[in-house]
């Protein structure tokens, strides 16, 4: 029985803390979004990604040509028997 009075203890002192915090938290404004700053984003993520893309390919490219290796060396064994 202590261990779940314990357990509604902390979940209740949570959401009673989220309650009393979202006040606080409503009228502040910690994070300015605006038009140049989201084409930066999207910038560096274009990037990042154009960056990353060789790897990408080689992690999918690799695996797909043993495996496609594989099978035509199964299939053209199996003829030569």
């Amino acid at each position: 029985m202590k261990k779940v009075y314990l357990k509604l203890g902390v979940i209740g002192s949570a959401i009673a803390g989220l309650i009393a915090g979202t006040s606080v938290f409503a009228e502040a404004n910690y994070i300015d979004v605006n038009a140049t700053s989201v084409a930066s984003v999207i910038d560096y993520v274009t990037k990042l990604f154009s960056d990353v893309s060789v790897f990408i390919w080689l992690a999918i490219g690799l695996p797909l040509g043993f495996y496609v290796i594989k099978k035509i060396i199964s299939i053209v064994g199996s003829r030569a028997k």
